[in-house]
């Protein structure tokens, strides 16, 4: 490790005085004629310095400092630093050393930097530091850091949390390489008793190093060395700031989409061991964005299944296909339990992550959900054995079924306590009167009862009735209405109890028996239920299809090089102007920017947007010859999909959506659009956009399928 000169003199200063005899920072700032902050910059340096050379340096607040080491041990390492003197050539001379120093320190400051402070560490002009710091300020652009440099306040870098972490990593993982074999990194023993990482704690360092040790042992995972650096590097880095109180905020909302990979479970395991060991309270954002970082490594064995393409499993409904399933099972209509469907959506998020990357999950009352609700847990493993075929899993582990039993042992409570609680209306001749002596007898009596309201026996309405999910009327007057309805006396009597009783557990029963009819017999509304909106929106899909299907574009590129060139040819097929052209460019160019467009499936870019210049949607594939190699991934062409802005876009995003999931579902439609032919690729595309229209009008129509397939 590389000692500075106002370093060096620190330690020589302290030399001088006995373990018993600590020097504070005005002593040494007045004997180097610099100021105390000055000093206070050095002491990391010189600390990090003696722990590397196994000296024991000691900072006392309050008293100052010292070298605690036994004579002998003095003398050594002042034979350490004349040898340095000797064999090392000052960082002024050495203009590469200097520009590593100078941008470690900026990396690292957590305030401005005084330009004085570097002349005098490295003994350099201001015209050499000038000329440095222009040619740091390059690499920093490269990570979206901006190099600042403002008189009277001193030099700085300016970025996100993010952009900072990512140059550190960079700048610590070329130092090693450069440094260090690193070709037994990932051997225990090779951290153990050292600090080969300057900017980051020895003791943190090797803690990290145990956890993703255990974390590829217990996941599969398999790292290159280089990865492992990297991952290690970070994940040190994120503890240590982490630490300081420096957070990762408002991330990208296009990180969010990496909730549903496997990479998102393996950062959750990372952040929980963290988490525990390190006592760190670490937010969501700072666990995916590790997942994002974990996501530009290789970290799965070669020749495993492919675990990150999981993008296209609509999460919302396979949640819908699981409470349908248990639904069945228990006798119990879940599906109108809004809160169900919201907790559970995003319970199932994560764990599809930790099923597709096989991480296990402990859960502590499995034994108490097995034993206490022994046909819930029954019903909701058969529920998401649907994920099994999904996923390419064999069995869900009984841990993740005991979690959702939780949830769906929640939501019976609430479907019980609703079906118990009844909401009735109170009536009398006028709405006043005997009506305040009968509600406060029921509440008295019935506190579990929704008492909705009190009106009179002339505005009785059955409509309103049942709009506002009254069950029972209680009147203190007999009535002629075709509603269940009780007549009692404005005083509960003994008899009046024994019929309200009777009445509730009945009516209790009929919402019971009217909630497994819904499951088993769906409500199929009459033909009066179809009004001109379904007919308009019908027709809208069905010319949608037809225009489609004659607005499609399939044909080779010429030669292009890169990305941008892909782009903008792609914008110009649906062009008659330069005008038009620069508009699509622009469409098209702001989704790729906004998140990686390639399509590992497709070997290709989806190329996607709407645009407020065209009136019809618009389709059509380029293939490239040769194809170009970028980020990792091979090219072999672009889809394109452009749909008009505005009202339109309701009938034809659905349609073009349903275009881009017969790409991944029928491998035979893929091909043919990737062989260039078009009549092929036509004619089996017709036939999928016709089934996708029947579907649609079963669905808008509420139509039985025995009756749909007569018409």
């Amino acid at each position: 490790m590389q000692l500075t000169p106002r370093a060096d003199k620190i330690i020589r200063i302290l030399l001088r005085f006995s373990p018993d005899s600590p020097v504070t920072i005005g002593i040494i700032s007045e004997e180097l004629g610099v100021s105390d902050r000055s000093v206070q910059r050095e002491l990391p340096t010189v600390e990090k310095w003696m722990k590397h050379n196994d000296f024991c340096f000691v900072r006392k607040r309050s008293v100052g400092l010292l070298i605690d080491e036994t004579p002998e041990r003095l003398k050594e390492l002042a034979a350490l630093l004349d040898e340095k003197d000797t064999n090392s050539s000052a960082p002024a001379d050495n203009r590469p050393e200097r520009l590593t120093l100078l941008c470690h320190d900026l990396l690292l400051a957590e305030e401005p930097i005084k330009s004085y402070y570097f002349t005098e560490k490295f003994e350099i002009s201001e015209g050499t530091l000038t000329a440095d710091l222009n040619q740091l300020e390059v690499w920093f652009t490269k990570y979206q850091l901006k190099l600042v440099r403002r008189p009277g306040l001193g030099i700085f870098i300016e970025g996100t949390e993010i952009a900072r972490r990512q140059a550190l990593t960079s700048f610590i993982c070329k130092q090693v390489n450069e440094h260090h074999s690193i070709g037994n990194l990932q051997d225990k023993k090779f951290l153990s008793g050292r600090n080969f990482i300057d900017e980051i704690d020895g003791e943190v360092m090797a803690e990290v190093n145990h956890i993703l040790g255990g974390c590829q042992k217990q996941l599969g995972m398999q790292l290159s060395d280089n990865g492992y650096l990297h991952l290690l590097v970070y994940t040190s880095l994120c503890v240590q700031r982490m630490q300081k109180g420096q957070f990762i905020k408002e991330l990208k909302q296009s990180y969010a989409e990496i909730s549903i990979q496997p990479e998102y479970a393996v950062s959750e395991y990372i952040m929980k061991k963290l988490r525990q060991f390190f006592h760190l309270s670490i937010s969501v954002d700072e666990t995916i964005y590790m997942a994002v970082f974990i996501s530009g490594q290789r970290i799965w064995p070669s020749g495993s299944r492919d675990l990150t393409d999981i993008k296209n499993l609509d999460v919302h409904q396979i949640t819908l296909s699981i409470i349908k399933k248990v639904s069945e099972i228990l006798h119990m209509n879940f599906i109108r339990d809004s809160r169900l469907l919201t907790e559970l959506s995003g319970h199932i998020q994560p764990t599809i992550a930790r099923l597709r990357a096989g991480i296990p999950v402990e859960n502590p009352l499995l034994k108490e959900f097995q034993g206490s609700y022994p046909s819930v847990y029954k019903a909701c493993e058969e529920g998401l054995s649907l994920l099994c075929p999904v996923l390419g899993i064999k069995k869900v582990p009984a841990s993740e079924i005991g979690f959702i039993t939780l949830y769906f042992t929640m939501a019976m409570e609430r479907i019980e306590k609703k079906i118990k609680k009844l909401s009735v209306m109170i009536v009398c001749p006028t709405g006043i009167g005997s009506s305040r002596l009968l509600t406060e007898s029921l509440k008295k009596e019935y506190p579990d009862l929704d008492i909705r309201g009190i009106t009179s026996a002339f505005e009785l309405d059955n409509i309103r009735l049942q709009e506002e999910g009254v069950d029972l009327v209680i009147s203190t007057v007999k009535l002629e209405i075709a509603y269940p309805y009780i007549h009692v006396n404005p005083i509960l009597t003994r008899q009046d109890k024994i019929l309200l009783d009777s009445r509730i557990k009945v009516i209790q029963e009929q919402k019971r028996q009217a909630q497994e009819k819904e499951i088993k017999e769906p409500e199929v509304p009459s033909d009066s239920s179809i009004c001109r909106k379904d007919v308009e929106f019908l027709s809208a899909i069905g010319s949608e299809i037809y225009e489609l299907l004659g607005n499609i574009y399939i044909n080779q590129a010429p030669i292009l090089k890169n990305r941008d060139e892909i782009i903008s040819y792609c914008s110009s097929l649906y062009a008659d102007t330069s005008d038009m052209q620069a508009h699509l460019y622009k469409i098209l160019k702001d989704r790729d920017n906004l998140a990686d467009t390639y399509i590992k499936p497709f070997q290709a870019l989806l190329l996607h947007g709407r645009s407020t210049e065209i009136s019809t949607s618009c389709f059509g594939y380029v293939r490239l010859e040769p194809p170009i190699y970028e980020r990792g991934h091979i090219i072999r062409g672009a889809i394109v999909s452009l749909i008009p802005s505005g009202p339109a876009s309701e009938v034809a995003a659905p349609v073009t959506s349903e275009v881009i999931g017969a790409l991944l579902e029928e491998p035979a439609l893929l091909k043919a659009l990737q062989s260039l032919n078009k009549e092929n690729f036509t004619k089996q595309l017709e036939e999928i956009l016709l089934r996708f229209y029947k579907s649609t009008v079963q669905t808008r129509l509420h139509l039985k399928t025995s009756g749909a397939e007569k018409v």
